[in-house]
């Protein structure tokens, strides 16, 4: 489904969850807390908060704890003890992942075997997604480091499209894109990462631009906010080729949890 799969090492992470994490308390510093967040209907600036809260404290229990069924109350309403709380649990989460060998045995919805390392992408790109969101909700949405868009695309493709139709959360595709970022000059080639979205997401790898029924070329940052549904084909940056109804087939699909 990729070719020339990006990656990076689990410790690589760090720096990404650290960064989103000051992004995101930026916003509460002084941001609209009654603001709408634009990709999540129904959640405002103070709900957003509470959810990035919550799950930095799933993923810490899942390391530390081997489990993953902690249920985390609401946080504070008001600016500082919300600011405090969501600042609580993101450096626990922090402090686990710098002290805790990506090796070592802990539950997750990933892949087997379950390690660690599964929590140290998963919070930088969570984190990341949601510190975009937090800012999107105040008007100025600050750029997505291509490395970790890259990253996040290959997560999409690789791991959460094939779960989710393995769970039964949607059928396999009919339809077929590839998505193919800027400075990949030949899909076809390998010295660039390019991914196909088809059928279930398991019938092994194929370099984007093989038999797609359609191909997304744009940014990095454009192709991952694509899939987790913060862009539309419309938008500008997207240079869309093939069949329109095929691509927007494919995203609409439940790709994402």
């Amino acid at each position: 489904m990729t070719s020339a799969a990006p990656g990076l090492e689990a410790h690589a992470y760090l720096p990404y969850v650290r960064s989103a994490v000051a992004a995101f308390d930026a916003v509460l510093a002084t941001g609209d807390l009654d603001a709408a967040v634009p990709a999540c209907p129904g959640w405002d600036l103070r709900r957003l908060t509470w959810h990035l809260g919550d799950v930095h404290r799933w993923a810490r229990t899942a390391i530390v704890e081997g489990r993953g069924d902690r249920e985390t109350p609401d946080g504070p309403h008001e600016r500082n003890p919300l600011r405090e709380w969501f600042s609580d649990g993101a450096q626990a989460l922090l402090a686990t992942l710098a002290g805790t060998d990506p090796a070592a045995p802990a539950w997750s919805f990933g892949e087997k075997p379950r390690t660690a390392a599964f929590w140290f992408r998963r919070q930088a790109q969570e984190s990341t997604m949601h510190a975009y969101d937090a800012q999107a909700s105040q008007g100025a949405p600050a750029p997505i480091e291509a490395a970790l868009a890259l990253d996040g695309i290959d997560e999409v493709v690789r791991f959460f499209f094939p779960r989710q139709v393995r769970l039964g959360r949607m059928p396999a595709l009919t339809r077929s894109l590839a998505l193919v970022p800027d400075g990949v000059a030949d899909p076809d080639e390998t010295d660039g990462a390019s991914w196909v979205l088809a059928g279930d997401g398991l019938d092994g790898e194929r370099p984007a631009g093989t038999d797609a029924d359609a191909t997304v070329r744009a940014p990095a940052q454009a192709l991952l906010l694509l899939l987790w549904q913060r862009l539309d084909l419309a938008d500008a940056g997207l240079r869309l080729t093939g069949d329109e109804a095929a691509a927007r087939a494919v995203l609409g699909a439940r790709l994402t949890p």
